[in-house]
């Protein structure tokens, strides 16, 4: 009973957003930048390790944002706070408390997903500390990656860091915690798709552990995903071609 009140008291928490009267969502964003449908957005991210030196307008940086602040999260108490990095110094502390992951700092932009953990746990107890306060962020942290990808940028999910080296150098408080790292710039590498599990090998039906056979007849052309993958996987190679020949040229 106590956390069906504090969800209800969750709610009352953060103020309603009045709209401009003049406002337009259709006009708010321009259609262009919308490259891809959630579908191909979903079957054709990757994990970006190399960046270009282009810069990133703070217009996509906004949007991105805005795509994590818009996630669900646990009695709606949106416990994400979102810092951002342009500084070449500041970058390069980050890439350093990432396990030295130095590449981090060769993008243009770092977002650092952060989770404040006072009142998360002050609803939710432990549970609220150790599970929802992850959950939450993560749930915005994959708004943001897709979002990226959605406006031809690239990101890579940074989880592996020194909490503490993190935090300095993001002058974090005691009570604020780091849960993810994201580089953002356009891509200088391109990354074929990985391997998945099977749906069979995945999903079980009304139990763990009882599989489903014939996937395709049963839930009538689940596979949306993989033909997507197929489809794009074919301009893989020629889209590698094409960079190596951009940067011979470049040489």
């Amino acid at each position: 009973m106590i956390f069906y009140m504090a969800e209800a008291k969750a709610q009352e928490k953060p103020e309603e957003e009045k709209p401009h009267p003049a406002f337009n969502i259709v006009d708010s964003v321009n259609s262009d930048l919308c490259k891809m449908s959630v579908f191909e957005t979903i079957a054709t991210r990757r994990s970006i390790r190399k960046y270009t030196s282009q810069d990133v307008p703070m217009e996509l940086i906004g949007i991105i944002l805005d795509a994590g602040r818009y996630a669900p999260s646990s009695g709606n108490l949106q416990n994400w706070r979102f810092i951002i990095f342009r500084d070449s110094g500041n970058r390069q502390r980050i890439a350093e408390a990432c396990q030295q992951q130095l590449w981090i700092a060769e993008a243009p932009f770092i977002i650092v997903v952060v989770s404040e953990m006072e009142k998360i746990t002050q609803f939710y107890g432990v549970r609220g500390e150790r599970l929802y306060s992850v959950q939450n962020c993560a749930a915005a942290t994959q708004n943001m990656i897709l979002t990226a990808h959605s406006l031809g940028l690239a990101s890579c999910w940074i989880s592996a860091f020194d909490e503490d080296m993190l935090k300095r150098a993001c002058s974090l408080p005691g009570d604020i915690r780091p849960q993810a790292v994201l580089p953002i710039g356009y891509p200088d590498e391109i990354v074929p798709a990985p391997s998945r599990y099977t749906m069979e090998n995945v999903t079980y039906h009304e139990a763990y552990g009882n599989r489903v056979t014939n996937f395709e007849r049963v839930l009538q052309n689940p596979l949306v995903f993989d033909k997507i993958s197929r489809l794009i996987g074919g301009f893989v190679e020629a889209g590698k071609d094409v960079m190596n020949f951009k940067k011979k040229k470049e040489e």
